[in-house]
C-alpha cells in the first residue's frame, strides 16, 4: 500500500479563512515568519487554495531549470499581458522570442547608451534646485522617456507619457493581495480598475501602430525600432510570423515591464544612497574621477565600479519583481514533498535576497559585498532580480545598462536628501513600489 504523499508544513492560521487575513495586511512580513515557522517549503492556505512557496535557491534552480516543464505561466501573466512574451509557453513562446531578440543583443543596447543619457539630460531640464518632488514617480516618467527614445525610437509628445504611464500602472491592480485572494470572478475594486487600464492601454497601442503605419519613413531615432520590428513581424509569413494579438502584447508586455521595473530600481537606490551619506560621497567622487565633467557614455561603464555595484545591491535588497509565481503542469516532487498539478507555486526573490544564509547583514545597504569573491561564493539562484533559465528576463542588459547610466548622469550634478518622515512602506504588487511615494529635495552640486 503507498504511503500518502507529504504535504509541506503550513503556518497557523485561522479556521476557513487561513492566511488569508494575515497575508494582505503584510505579505513579506508573513512570509518572513512562516519560513521561520515552517522552513524552506510551506503553503499558504487560501479560502479558494492553497499556494506553495519554495523559499530556497535549490528550489529555485529546480522550477526555473531542472524541471522547468512542469512549472508553467499562471493565469495572471495572460490575463496582464495576453499574448505577449511575457505569458506564452511553448513554441509560441519560442517564435516571439526570437523575433524580439535581435533588439536585445549586447551590440545592439550598447548602441542605446548615448539615447538613455541624452533622455535624461532633457528630463534634468526641468529641476530646480530646492525642489522637492517624488523621486519615484520622476524615474517613472524618465525611463517611460528612455523607453521610446531607445525601442520605439521617438521622443514622447508632451502629455502623451501621462496616459501611457496611468494605464500601464494600472495592470498592476490585478496582483494586488486584495484581490488575488479571491477567486478571479469576484469584482473587486482593483480588478474593475485592471480591466479599464487594460482597455485604455490596448487602445493606446493601436493608437502607436496606426500612427507607425501611416508614416512609411518613420521619423525615428533609429533604423529599427520596436514599432517597426512588430510591423514587419505582422507581415511576414511562418516563424517570423505574430499575428495582431500577438503584436499588441509584445506592445503592451514592453511598455509595462520595460519601464516600471527599472525605474522602481532607480526610485529605490536614490532612496538607499540618501540614507548612507558616505556611500553617496562615495559614489559622487567616483563619477567625477571618471567621467571628469563629461556625460557618460558605454565605454565609461567598466570603470564605474561603485555605480554597478549600488545598482546590484539595490536590486538585491529592493528587486522589482519581489516574487515568481508558477504552475504545476503535473505532480513534483519538491525536497521530498509532492506539489499537486495544477498548483500555484511562488518563489519568494526578496525573502532570499535578504536570507542571513547567503548575505551578511542582509538588511544592510553594502553595496562593497559585491566583490569577485562573493559572487563565487553565492549559491546559483540566491540573486535572481531577472529570473533566471530560458525565462531570464529578455530586457537585462537593457535595464542594468539604463540603470547605471541614468544613476551616472544624474549624479554627477544633482545629490539627492531624502525628505520622508518615516521609513518606506512598500506595496507588494507585480512590481515593488512605496505606498507613499519617495519625496526627495534637490541639490545642486
Amino acid at each position: 500500500m503507498n504511503p500518502e504523499p507529504r504535504q509541506p508544513p503550513s503556518p497557523s492560521g485561522l479556521p476557513v479563512l487561513g492566511h488569508t487575513l494575515d497575508f494582505a495586511r503584510d505579505p513579506f512580513e508573513f512570509t518572513y515568519n512562516a519560513i521561520e515557522e515552517c522552513g524552506d517549503i510551506y503553503r499558504l492556505v487560501l479560502p479558494t487554495e492553497e499556494i506553495y512557496v519554495l523559499a530556497h535557491p535549490k528550489f529555485f534552480r529546480q522550477v526555473l531549470i531542472d524541471d522547468v516543464e512542469a512549472f508553467g505561466k499562471t493565469e495572471d501573466f495572460q490575463m496582464a499581458f495576453g499574448q505577449g512574451v511575457l505569458a506564452t509557453e511553448g513554441d509560441q513562446w519560442r517564435r516571439q522570442r526570437n523575433i524580439l531578440q535581435p533588439l536585445f543583443h549586447r551590440k545592439q543596447v550598447a548602441g542605446y547608451g548615448d539615447y538613455m543619457v541624452e533622455a535624461t539630460q532633457r528630463r534634468l531640464e526641468a529641476w530646480s534646485p530646492g525642489e522637492t518632488c517624488d523621486i519615484e514617480s520622476e524615474m517613472q516618467n524618465l525611463t517611460l522617456e528612455i523607453l521610446f527614445a531607445t525601442l520605439f525610437g521617438r521622443e514622447l509628445a508632451p502629455g502623451e507619457g501621462n496616459e501611457l504611464r496611468a494605464a500601464s500602472d494600472g495592470l498592476n491592480s490585478w496582483f494586488a493581495p486584495t484581490s488575488w485572494l479571491l477567486p478571479n470572478w469576484v469584482p473587486t475594486p482593483s480588478r474593475r480598475h485592471f480591466s479599464e487600464s487594460k482597455e485604455q492601454l490596448r487602445s493606446e497601442i493601436r493608437r502607436l501602430l496606426s500612427e507607425h503605419g501611416e508614416k512609411s519613413k518613420p521619423d525615428s531615432l533609429h533604423q529599427e525600432t520596436l514599432l517597426s520590428k512588430l510591423a514587419e513581424a505582422r507581415e511576414a509569413s511562418g516563424q517570423d510570423h505574430l499575428s495582431t494579438e500577438e503584436v499588441e502584447g509584445q506592445l503592451l508586455t514592453m511598455l509595462f515591464a520595460g519601464y516600471e521595473t527599472t525605474a522602481a530600481a532607480l526610485g529605490f537606490a536614490w532612496y538607499a544612497l540618501a540614507q548612507n551619506p558616505e556611500i553617496q560621497q562615495a559614489f559622487h567622487e567616483e563619477l567625477d574621477a571618471v567621467l571628469d565633467g563629461d556625460p557618460p557614455t558605454h565605454a565609461d561603464i567598466t570603470d564605474l565600479e561603485l555605480t554597478q555595484r549600488i545598482v546590484t545591491e539595490t536590486l538585491r535588497m529592493y528587486p522589482p519583481v519581489h516574487t515568481i509565481p508558477r504552475q504545476t503542469t503535473r505532480d513534483v516532487n519538491v525536497d521530498g514533498y509532492q506539489v499537486p498539478a495544477d498548483t500555484q507555486v511562488h518563489l519568494p526573490l526578496l525573502a532570499i535576497h535578504r536570507d542571513e544564509r547567503f548575505y551578511d547583514d542582509p538588511s544592510s545597504f553594502r553595496p562593497d559585498r559585491w566583490t569577485g569573491e562573493f559572487e563565487d561564493s553565492l549559491p546559483d539562484y540566491a540573486f535572481i532580480p531577472f529570473g533566471g533559465g530560458r525565462r531570464t528576463c529578455i530586457g537585462r542588459e537593457f535595464a542594468t545598462l539604463e540603470a547605471t547610466l541614468v544613476l551616472a548622469t544624474i549624479g554627477q550634478h544633482w545629490t539627492l536628501e531624502w525628505m520622508g518622515e518615516e521609513a518606506i512602506s512598500i506595496e507588494p504588487e507585480m512590481t515593488m513600489k512605496t505606498q507613499n511615494g519617495l519625496p526627495m529635495q534637490l541639490r545642486s552640486r
